[in-house]
């Protein structure tokens, strides 16, 4: 079914009135966006979803689903900030450095509000929650996922194996003078990447200039649809193509792409 703004709207009521279930879907969307469609994001990194997911996160905690959502988000936010630097085997200046070389103005970090502290604070969370998913002993189609997240948290020493789960990547980049911009959002509903892929192109004037839509299954990429011949305006017009439905495993939310270096939800990258 579609996900309309009534619904969206609904959604976010009901959460705020403290129906956790509400605030665990409504984090869930927002996983796939860049800022809050009703919210502010100010300046720097934004992550809209995050109080959603800690609330649902506290309200349930033996949810796999909540628990796997925000710790895949702050162990992606470990490596957005930080590069997934090894923090305490590494030099704490190390991270800084990081830090300051990804925005490029070693100022910059600090008017995001951000420092080597707030990144432990995050990975620490993480390693938190990824041992109490654990302890949950979740199905096996969990597993690679986790897995994968264990050893990007360098909680487990060997990569995952298993990369055999289905999944939707839309993909856009452009160049501004020589910085090279892209975006990433990986989803395994076919109602939720069109809603995020709407979602970006309002929130970005009609995206960066190239939107290609892979699909995977079973960890291999089976078919890859350029939007852009799709567009009206600034819009997909879905009627004009059909998103194809996803057979095998699909990748649960929340959790990494074992192997891609792909998080689910909203990832950006600047080069």
């Amino acid at each position: 079914m579609a996900i309309t703004t009534e619904h969206v709207n609904w959604l976010r009521t009901a959460a705020a009135a403290g129906d956790s279930r509400a605030a665990l879907e409504l984090g869930k969307l927002l996983c796939l966006t860049d800022t809050d469609p009703h919210g502010s994001g100010g300046i720097g990194p934004w992550w809209p979803e995050e109080p959603w997911l800690r609330a649902a996160a506290q309200a349930l905690p033996h949810d796999v689903e909540a628990l796997m959502l925000l710790a895949g988000r702050l162990a992606q936010q470990v490596s957005r900030l930080g590069d997934l630097l090894d923090i305490q085997a590494g030099d704490p200046d190390d991270l800084e450095n990081v830090l300051d070389l990804e925005v490029g103005n070693p100022d910059a970090m600090k008017a995001y509000g951000e420092n080597a502290d707030t990144v432990r604070r995050r990975r620490s969370e993480a390693e938190e929650l990824y041992a109490r998913i654990r302890a949950a002993d979740p199905p096996g189609d969990w597993e690679p996922g986790l897995d994968e997240l264990g050893y990007l948290l360098g909680a487990r020493e060997q990569p995952c194996t298993d990369r055999g789960y289905s999944f939707y990547a839309l993909r856009d980049d452009g160049w501004s003078g020589s910085a090279h911009f892209s975006v990433t959002i990986v989803a395994s509903d076919a109602d939720e990447i069109r809603w995020a892929c709407d979602r970006w192109l309002a929130s970005f004037e009609g995206g960066l200039g190239n939107l290609i839509l892979d699909v995977y299954e079973v960890g291999a990429a089976t078919r890859s649809i350029d939007l852009r011949e799709h567009l009206d305006y600034d819009t997909v017009d879905w009627r004009a193509l059909t998103v194809p439905d996803l057979s095998g495993r699909r990748l649960p939310a929340g959790s990494p792409v074992p192997g891609r270096g792909l998080y689910y939800g909203f990832s950006e990258d600047l080069e």
